[in-house]
């Protein structure tokens, strides 16, 4: 089986919200999204989106841990942020806009979505690369 053809299962974190969110959740993500074999600017894209995740999500919890689920295949990988609060999951995406900048996780991600599953929310992000 080549590396392209390759789909593992997702991984799950589960942080106690706090200081060790970002630590965590940055080396977690710049982990997978290595393995997924995502070039070097996507993979720092995927770590941005982390570190704002990190700094933001707390105050949209839910539950008193920050719950990512991290799907990658060959050159994708997906975050999955939740439960969140109803209307957490917009209230996450409007607070990562940068004065000048706009908006980080809309301009980085392929793939942005707010997903209601009984009753919680959940942010679904995608980066992919095309193939070389």
């Amino acid at each position: 089986m080549s590396a392209e053809t390759v789909v593992t299962e997702p991984t799950t974190v589960s942080i106690a919200a706090g200081p060790l969110v970002a630590p965590i959740l940055r080396r977690v993500v710049g982990m997978l999204a290595a393995r997924a074999d995502l070039p070097l600017d996507r993979l720092d894209d995927a770590v941005l989106i982390a570190d704002l995740l990190a700094a933001r999500a707390p105050a949209h919890l839910r539950r008193e841990t920050v719950d990512v689920v991290v799907e990658q295949s060959p050159r994708t990988l997906a975050l999955r942020v939740g439960p969140l609060r109803r209307g957490g999951g917009d209230a996450l995406v409007g607070e990562a806009a940068v004065p000048g900048v706009g908006n980080v996780i809309e301009q980085l991600a392929d793939e942005l979505r707010v997903v209601e599953d009984a009753g919680d929310e959940y942010l679904h992000v995608r980066l992919a690369c095309a193939a070389p």
